[in-house]
């Protein structure tokens, strides 16, 4: 009886309402937002938690945290942020953007446009209008037309390293690189902490060929994160194009120590070696690919017997058609990559990195043009992505995705 009575005093209770955000509150959610915008990740979901703390159930403080939480690749948070925030109903433009950001968490491209274009005209000197309007489009594979809005969100706010991050992801799709490198550098001087521009600046420069600028970055964002596995294996890469073939093994080496099942790594480093000398030692690498890397087993085996007969053919770079795109899954994130922005065609950015091939010539000698840098009409056609859109721009991405001898 006692219990039923409790349940029906529970249903006949007023609900409780949402603490309005006091003056402390809007504080914290003004400073969580330019820390955002500065890229210090980790202060700014602190700052977020803050004003939410102040003010819970605070919608417009929940939407801008559920864009920072997807960031740091709490996909989870950020969903159940947007879920509160999507019941948004906007009279300004910081609450029509906050409703955006939840929607474009939540994959309402649709909602959070009109959203994010409300905010522009509520407020034509904020940046989150032009910045979430080119965060929908780069979400929905329109690099091309991402990119007025994005250099609007610049144009109003040079010093947001959020936007130049967006607007360089978006130009390395569209491979501009040397536009992407100019807005991972801008990042750099905004905030020199951001280890993740040099990561994806060096990606650009080696697909510029400019392998010096490319060791220096991979160098720079290594001494941040000494166990980054893609960052070591892209680092032998450049190095190799060097011609230091001991730092290539050297990097190869790490590679292994914290990914021991990368038959690659052990194909790559065995050829390494053979160009060093290390007859035995490039042998023992190339039956561990082989073992690792079954559906290599033609290549691989024709350089073990190469070496074993004594007429090992030098590596050699070659080029190879581009893998046509495939957008990026939701981010799941290694422990080494926690602190890493994620940008994933599902929200509000785009990052893909995926494994392309690379054949063992003859001899060595410098690379030659890759495919993507042949005019157009000595393009081959590409083959149709697995999961793409129609819109996608044809692209290769500049991530682990040319092994360096062995082929896929």
């Amino acid at each position: 009886m006692r219990s039923l009575l409790a349940a029906g005093l529970l249903l006949c209770a007023p609900a409780v309402r949402a603490a309005a955000p006091d003056a402390k509150a809007k504080r914290s959610l003004a400073a969580a937002s330019r820390l955002y915008h500065r890229l210090d990740l980790a202060e700014a979901s602190a700052r977020f938690d803050e004003a939410l703390d102040a003010a819970p159930g605070w919608k417009t403080a929940a939407g801008f945290r559920a864009t920072c939480r997807w960031t740091l690749g709490d996909a989870a948070g950020a969903a159940e942020d947007a879920r509160l925030a999507a019941k948004l109903k906007p009279n300004d433009a910081q609450s029509h953007a906050a409703r955006g950001k939840a929607r474009l968490v939540l994959k309402d491209h649709d909602g959070a446009l009109a959203d994010f274009k409300a905010a522009s005209e509520a407020d034509p000197r904020s940046i989150e209008g032009p910045l979430g309007e080119g965060s929908v489009l780069s979400a929905l594979g329109k690099s091309k037309e991402a990119l007025f809005p994005l250099n609007a969100a610049v144009k109003r706010d040079p010093n947001s390293a959020a936007a130049l991050l967006m607007r360089g992801s978006v130009k390395d799709r569209l491979r501009d690189f040397r536009g992407s490198v100019e807005d991972y550098g801008s990042i750099l001087e905004i905030n020199p902490k951001f280890s993740w521009a040099r990561y994806y600046r060096g990606k650009a420069q080696r697909e510029l060929k400019d392998y010096r600028a490319a060791e220096s970055d991979f160098a720079g964002f290594i001494e941040a994160n000494p166990d980054h596995e893609d960052a070591h294996y892209l680092r032998s890469n450049v190095r190799f194009l060097l011609g230091d073939y001991r730092g290539a093994v050297a990097d190869l080496t790490k590679v292994i120590s914290v990914n021991p099942r990368k038959g690659l790594a052990y194909s790559n480093r065995g050829q390494t070696k053979a160009l060093l000398g290390d007859k035995p030692g490039a042998i023992a690498d190339l039956k561990k690919a082989l073992e690792l890397d079954p559906q290599r087993r033609d290549k691989i085996q024709g350089a073990i017997a190469a070496l074993e007969s004594d007429e090992a053919p030098a590596p050699e770079l070659e080029p190879e058609p581009a893998p046509a795109p495939e957008p990026a899954p939701a981010p799941r994130r290694r422990a080494e990559d926690r602190d890493a922005p994620s940008f994933s065609d599902d929200g509000p950015a785009v990052s893909v990195q995926k494994e392309g091939s690379m054949l063992p010539p003859k001899k060595v000698k410098a690379p030659e043009l890759d495919i993507d840098d042949l005019p157009a009409k000595e393009k081959p056609e590409p083959g149709p992505a697995r999961r793409g859109r129609k819109d996608a721009p044809v692209e290769r991405t500049s991530g682990e995705e040319e092994p360096l001898f062995i082929d896929r």
